[in-house]
């Protein structure tokens, strides 16, 4: 009787298939993770133009509100140095130096893309506005002027190496000095590039109130640069260029140039995967008009 052997056959893959199959979950992995940093990317994307919106409208609003509200004065006229809203010298302040740059001016500061403005404004506090703070979050008595820088400077905390800025100071009637005026202020936005301002004037230097209309727009030197005496400031103009906190990534597309009021800001300076975006404003002085 011929013996017959029972072969136990084993199965499996073979060298081939066990290839293909990994190749296989490799390429899968791969386009996993390719939809991964892609997802990755327009989040960041994402939060990057929503910080930008959210930032620099918050800075335009608090300096539109602000400025509005410079030419208040008691006695309704802009005659007066004490009724004057935009300082544009040394000598509308008690004890200010003129070498303490401590007035509205242009190219002030070269942090961030070019040349930064710094904008100076003063408001009186009157008698209906018991609770008010400025921009330092302090609080300020009635019958006080409060005078309130906007600048560039470093923010050192945040590591940005141009941040708009706020410092704000008061006096009284007869004051010798500004108190609390011409330190680091507070930062108000982080991460900007570059911070400009344009002065609206009026036709003649002494219109009528009611006729202050204004008929162009200068630049800080080019108005101080005018025979006095000069035309009352009756509007302005501010254009902030903000950058995004973080970068974007590859999701990114280079930038062109951008016109900020007077000056132009070459796409190749913010050519760094941050969102760059562009908040304009003009201004009635309403107390000024």
């Amino acid at each position: 009787m011929k013996a017959h052997s029972n072969l136990m056959r084993q199965t499996g893959f073979t060298l081939i298939e066990l290839m293909i199959s990994l190749t296989l979950g490799l390429v899968i992995m791969l386009a996993a993770v390719q939809l991964f940093i892609t997802n990755q990317m327009g989040f960041n994307l994402q939060r990057g133009m929503g910080n930008v919106q959210e930032n620099g409208r918050f800075a335009l609003d608090y300096i539109n509100v602000s400025t509005r509200n410079s030419e208040y004065s008691r006695d309704g006229t802009t005659s007066a140095s004490d009724a004057s809203g935009v300082i544009t010298e040394a000598v509308e302040l008690p004890g200010v130096a003129a070498a303490a740059n401590l007035v509205s001016s242009n190219n002030l500061t070269t942090l961030g893309v070019g040349s930064s403005d710094q904008l100076v404004i003063r408001q009186w506090i009157s008698d209906s506005m018991p609770n008010f703070r400025d921009c330092e979050g302090n609080s300020v008595a009635s019958g006080r002027f409060v005078v309130s820088r906007y600048f560039v400077r470093a923010d050192t905390a945040a590591g940005s190496p141009a941040a708009l800025a706020c410092d704000a100071g008061f006096y009284a009637d007869g004051a010798a000095s500004v108190s609390n005026y011409g330190d680091n202020g507070v930062v108000l936005l982080s991460t900007i590039d570059t911070f400009q301002i344009l002065f609206g004037i009026a036709a003649t230097p002494t219109p009528p109130i009611g006729q202050r209309v204004p008929v162009r727009y200068m630049t800080v030197t080019d108005y101080m640069a005018l025979p006095a005496p000069r035309p009352v400031i009756s509007a302005l103009r501010v254009g902030v260029l903000v950058k995004s906190s973080e970068k974007t990534g590859n999701n990114f597309v280079a930038p062109t140039n951008i016109q900020v009021l007077d000056v132009t800001v070459s796409g190749n300076d913010i050519n760094d995967k941050s969102v760059h975006r562009l908040f304009t404003s003009t201004l009635a002085l309403r107390n000024a008009m």
